[in-house]
């Protein structure tokens, strides 16, 4: 003799409650960030480009290698270059 398939209960999808915003801690607060730590953060960020091979700068025809990212734009007075992103890697 077969069982019969138990029914399922239907449950009924409510609505999310709303969460009352509550004041942010000065730990949970952004703290501004200083001029200082955005151009020590992007030269980080080109170095890692330069030292990965994914800045290059074009060729004669106007062409960048494959594995290039970012392309070479030019040179800021303190000797490091602007990088620009032209193309996304997919892995």
């Amino acid at each position: 003799m077969a069982k019969k398939a138990a029914k399922k209960s239907a449950r009924r999808k409510t609505a999310p409650s709303k969460k009352k915003n509550k004041a942010l801690s000065p730990q949970q607060q952004q703290q501004p960030i200083s001029d200082a730590a955005t151009e020590a953060a992007s030269q980080r960020f080109v170095g890692d480009l330069l030292v990965r091979g994914e800045a290059a700068p074009r060729d004669n025809q106007g062409n960048v290698p494959l594995h290039a990212t970012h392309v070479i734009t030019g040179k800021k007075p303190d000797g490091t270059p602007t990088v620009k992103r032209i193309r996304f890697k997919a892995f």
